[in-house]
């Protein structure tokens, strides 16, 4: 696996001397992978949105950066909103994650379940957005570019319309792992975060 996260998580496990590395990071459906992190003591889900609802879910480390969750239609598609009561009016359906933060705001916010299309992970709710099963598709800005230039498609593929929240990602971890673990991984990223920084510092000077 690559990815900013997997590179900072790989140097806290190394900075907190612990056993693992890389090796241990497994892929999951966003679903399965939620679950997962629920249910199993020791188990880490990044990049997570901390949010009131999920507080007490987990353990928090962080935080990794901010995020924008955002309705993101095809490019060129000719859409305009200016509220989700605009989307709604205009009969918009919308793809989403179960558990994800862009299922919960749409709940939330009183969405109409007709309209919202559950996906499988996200490359599938990209697939349900680009062949025209659904007009919009709710998920992180920065993740979808992500995703479809890992599909094979241009980042633009798909642009941001409507923003639905703006939070932070942390690395979420099970209720059950052990306290001073999560608190040697959390000083493990205060150090690691610092070090990167001090680094980028000197490097622009």
């Amino acid at each position: 696996m690559v990815g900013t996260s997997v590179n900072l998580l790989e140097d806290m496990l190394a900075h907190a001397e612990t056993q693992l590395d890389r090796s241990n990071i497994r892929y999951y459906p966003g679903v399965r992978g939620y679950d997962l992190a629920l249910s199993q003591p020791n188990t880490v889900l990044f990049s997570t949105t901390r949010t009131p609802a999920r507080e007490a879910q987990f353990h928090w480390v962080g935080p990794i950066a901010q995020d924008q969750v955002v309705l993101l239609p095809r490019r060129n598609t000719p859409l305009h909103i200016r509220s989700l009561d605009a989307a709604i009016e205009q009969g918009l359906s919308v793809a989403v994650i179960r558990e994800d933060i862009g299922a919960q705001a749409l709940v939330e916010a009183g969405y109409p379940e007709a309209l919202i299309r559950p996906a499988m992970d996200n490359r599938s709710a990209l697939h349900m957005l680009l062949h025209e099963r659904v007009d919009l598709w709710a998920y992180s800005a920065d993740v979808a570019k992500w995703i479809a230039e890992q599909e094979g498609y241009s980042k633009d593929i798909v642009t941001p319309l409507y923003t639905l929240s703006e939070s932070y990602l942390y690395f979420a971890i099970n209720l059950g792992t052990d306290p001073q673990l999560v608190a040697e991984l959390q000083h493990a990223f205060d150090s690691v975060t610092s070090f990167s920084a001090a680094t980028q510092v000197g490097s622009d000077g």
